[in-house]
């Protein structure tokens, strides 16, 4: 539950907790969040947004012992620290503002010996601003980020424009970044792709780095993508790729066996440039291929348990690390931090434009295809996901 109230209108036994605390903080509070979390449940690291709260995060923390991980994203250095049950937890400073805290998943922490949690309710109490933030951290704050681009899309050049500025630029200059965070393939890729007869001819369209090109021995698999970069690092793998975009593939019609384009049309800027991707992945299957279209979704919290959270991430906000996000809107900028290892240097910010697909919009596009039929249609870790045949 969410609650945002002047202190004197909560409920007795937390202005009760106010007076406690009052001594030791410095802010105002007037938003309280309550979190109940059964033994097990956690919460994705993050920082909670500058511009929308004052210096201070404050966590009363009732019912169990648990275990915070604080990780610097400039170094990766991560602390575990101890929060035990009836206790006041003050975040200011660079535990504010630069480190993302979270609680793993877990039904046990383990320090000096192994504790098992028990049920767990968490008061978060902050205070709510409208003044910008001037932290001492601007690479990892929305209000001094001043890099955030605009998403403005008159004309067939403008969206050009942008997915060659904010889509393939970008991915050529964090390729190798990217691919080193990119290495684990999805469970529902690799039984689809698994699933189909031997020899068949694959092609990923928007491979990246090329981690499904290699899951099969016995298939044939043709990869590209838009950044000359990550389709360098597939050639380092003895991967067959070629750069292109997705909207002209120079492959022949008719002749694959399946395609997939895996988290790569949430980057087309125009529903017409991304019904044209479509047709041209329906165009490359022969009658009977298959096809998997996977995108991220707007809505990121249909498979999460209520004591988990979204990290905020507006039209033109910031991505803190890998997790569950909250859009504000379809069309965003999400960022990436690259940074060298060790350096101790902060991060440069790049961001990646991103449409961000509402329930239903994938299969809306497919059924405007008049040779597609729709095999299955479903949602994965805050992906919709679309396995289609040709007719």
């Amino acid at each position: 539950a969410v609650v945002s109230t002047q202190s004197g209108h909560y409920g007795r036994g937390v202005v009760e907790i106010i007076k406690l605390i009052n001594p030791h903080i410095e802010i105002s509070p007037n938003q309280l969040t309550v979190n109940i979390y059964q033994p097990g449940q956690g919460i994705p690291k993050h920082v909670d947004t500058h511009s929308i709260f004052t210096s201070e995060i404050l966590s009363v923390s009732l019912g169990s012992d648990v275990v915070m991980d604080f990780k610097n994203p400039l170094t990766g250095k991560i602390l575990p620290v101890l929060i035990p049950a009836r206790s006041l937890t003050v975040m200011s400073g660079e535990s504010r503002y630069l480190w993302h805290h979270g609680i793993t998943p877990r039904k046990t922490d383990a320090l000096s010996d192994v504790t098992p949690r028990s049920l767990r309710i968490s008061l978060t109490l902050r205070e709510c601003t409208a003044e910008p933030c001037k932290c001492s951290y601007p690479s990892q704050c929305d209000s001094q980020n001043y890099g955030k681009p605009d998403f403005s899309v008159n004309s067939e050049t403008d969206a050009a424009l942008i997915e060659q500025q904010y889509v393939s630029e970008v991915y050529d200059k964090i390729a190798d970044h990217f691919s080193s965070a990119r290495h684990t393939t999805w469970p529902g890729v690799v039984k689809f792709i698994n699933a189909l007869p031997s020899n068949s001819l694959v092609v990923d369209v928007g491979c990246g780095n090329g981690k499904y090109l290699g899951v099969r021995s016995d298939a044939h698999f043709i990869g590209n993508d838009n950044s000359w970069n990550l389709c360098s690092i597939c050639r380092a793998r003895n991967h067959e790729v070629f750069v292109c975009n997705a909207l002209q593939i120079p492959l022949r019609h008719g002749k694959c066996d399946a395609v997939i384009c895996i988290a790569m049309l949430h980057h087309i800027t125009t529903p017409e440039r991304r019904l044209a991707v479509l047709t041209n992945l329906a165009q490359l299957l022969r009658p009977g291929g298959l096809g998997l279209v996977t995108v991220w979704a707007q809505d990121q919290h249909l498979d999460l348990d209520s004591a988990d959270t979204l990290k905020p991430c507006p039209t033109a906000g910031t991505e803190q690390g890998i997790g569950r996000r909250h859009f504000d809107s379809q069309d965003v900028f999400v960022d990436w931090q690259l940074k060298k290892p060790g350096s101790g240097e902060e991060a440069k910010v790049y961001y990646r434009y991103y449409h961000v697909f509402q329930e239903g919009e994938l299969a809306s596009l497919l059924g405007q295809i008049q040779e597609v039929q729709i095999v299955e249609l479903w949602y994965d870790k805050a992906n919709w996901c679309a396995v289609f045949r040709k007719l």
